[in-house]
């Protein structure tokens, strides 16, 4: 049965009210009393160490590997389904890995252990990998190496359309002696810290970030991103497939509401549609700064209507009830499509223009802020954090009851109190609001920052980061 699209379900009920000072929430930094980074990643380091990426020639003759280390499971060796007798079937040759796509290009999932079995499903357009099932992963699907097993009993299985390889996102590198983490693998830099939250893009393996803090079960961390690129300035990448180090004192940062969902009626058969390999989100407009009317589950399928004159986004038809126009977009890196090649290209207004009616009750975005991270000043320097804050929600910000609120830091930067406001006026959908708040360079060198958030009523709405290099 085709997933839904989109689900109104679960949607909060708007807020008749919504915060309007700054407040600095649990300010104080935790003191871990180790560096968790070790214990979360070892095992990590470990499985990727004993994988060779360089496959080896198909005619090989050495003898398979005994199953990988007993420590693999906490890199994420996912739940592979066996195949039955007769099924057809793939047999791993060595310890490989299994990806999100048929290529190395692509997000891993986790191991393939030598002389472990899977139940193929499906075959790469160049026949040269095999879709194997794994029930938890997006779609249920993932991708193996065909120089790395043995396949019997496939004749018949189809041949399954190429997803897109996701985009790199625009993670910001650590400074020397920063927090920071090092992906293992290909992993999702997600928006928040679970994998049912959509993705900003891919931290490619070997790449370094920036960590600002660490979720409450311990088990993500936060790492900076490219506001100008990411409005929300931040993504989430699992511990267990990074390397992190520097992290013994990162504040523990809450996580953000979960994406809520929606659904529209099925394509008819032979219309042009888009199938969601991903969670990703369905926007407002063709942009990443367009707010999002929900998210689209990996199997998902809706009729597309037009595309970006990028081609980079594609228009897909949804109930009026949840965009008045009754359509919305899609990123192409994240959908596979069919029927497609008639579709007309239909304009959309660059992200430099206001987010148009979005549904979203709890909705905001970074449009700027000053200085810009990793500005260096003398110690004891005064200055002002000023971020631009775009209210992208159905709700109006209230100047009499809401407030931001501030979530954490890595050594205090400011210097009045805990919260600065209130507005001193309602701020509606599409207008933005000057966030203002003190502060003054510390005595020591290093990297400092701090994390704000809009709270409405105790519900995270959106946070943002200030960094700044104190020499």
């Amino acid at each position: 049965m085709m997933q839904p699209w989109f689900s109104l379900a679960g949607r909060r009920a708007a807020v008749a009210a919504v915060v309007a000072g700054l407040i600095l929430a649990g300010c104080s930094t935790p003191a871990p009393t180790q560096d968790v980074s070790a214990a979360q990643t070892s095992s990590a380091a470990t499985a990727a160490a004993q994988m060779t990426m360089a496959a080896p020639a198909a005619t090989s003759t050495a003898t398979p590997p005994a199953p990988g280390p007993t420590a693999a499971p906490d890199f994420g060796v996912p739940v592979i389904a066996t195949p039955a007798a007769g099924e057809p079937a793939a047999t791993a040759r060595y310890n490989t890995y299994v990806f999100s796509g048929p290529g190395k290009d692509y997000v891993v999932y986790g191991a393939f252990l030598g002389n472990q079995q899977a139940l193929v499903v499906g075959k790469s357009e160049s026949g040269s990998w095999w879709a194997i099932s794994i029930p938890p992963a997006p779609g249920g699907t993932g991708w193996v190496d065909g120089a790395w097993v043995t396949v019997t009993g496939a004749d018949g299985v189809p041949t399954l359309p190429t997803p897109p390889v996701p985009p790199s996102t625009a993670l910001v590198p650590p400074a020397a002696g920063d927090p920071q983490a090092t992906a293992l693998v290909n992993t999702y830099v997600r928006s928040g810290p679970g994998e049912t939250y959509p993705a900003f893009g891919i931290a490619p393996a070997g790449v370094t970030a920036r960590v600002l803090g660490a979720s409450q079960d311990g088990a993500w961390w936060v790492v900076r991103l490219d506001p100008t690129k990411v409005g929300a300035g931040y993504g989430w990448v699992s511990a267990s497939v990074v390397q992190a180090s520097n992290t013994s004192t990162v504040p523990v940062i809450q996580s953000p509401p979960p994406p809520a969902e929606a659904s529209p009626s099925p394509p008819a058969a032979g219309a042009p549609s888009a199938t969601a390999a991903e969670y990703v989100y369905v926007r407002s407009g063709a942009g990443t700064c367009y707010s999002a009317y929900g998210v689209a589950a990996p199997g998902a399928s809706a009729e597309v209507a037009g595309k970006s004159s990028d081609g980079q986004w594609w228009q897909v038809k949804i109930p009026s009830s949840v965009a008045a126009d009754g359509v919305a977009w899609v990123s192409s890196a994240y959908v596979t499509t069919s029927n497609v090649a008639s579709v007309p290209v239909v304009p959309s207004e660059p992200c430099a223009s206001a987010p148009v009616a979005p549904p979203a009750t709890y909705a905001c975005y970074l449009a700027s802020q000053s200085p810009e991270d990793y500005t260096q000043m003398k110690p004891g320097t005064t200055f002002d954090m000023v971020w631009q804050v775009v209210n992208a929600s159905t709700v109006i910000w209230n100047k009499n009851v809401a407030h931001f609120v501030g979530a954490g830091s890595s050594g205090t930067l400011h210097t009045g109190g805990d919260t600065v406001g209130p507005l001193t006026d309602d701020i509606s959908n599409g207008e933005s609001v000057e966030v203002r708040v003190p502060a003054k360079a510390p005595s020591a060198s290093g990297t400092y920052g701090e994390l704000w958030e809009i709270n409405a009523n105790g519900t995270v709405v959106c946070q943002f980061w200030m960094i700044v290099e104190v020499k």
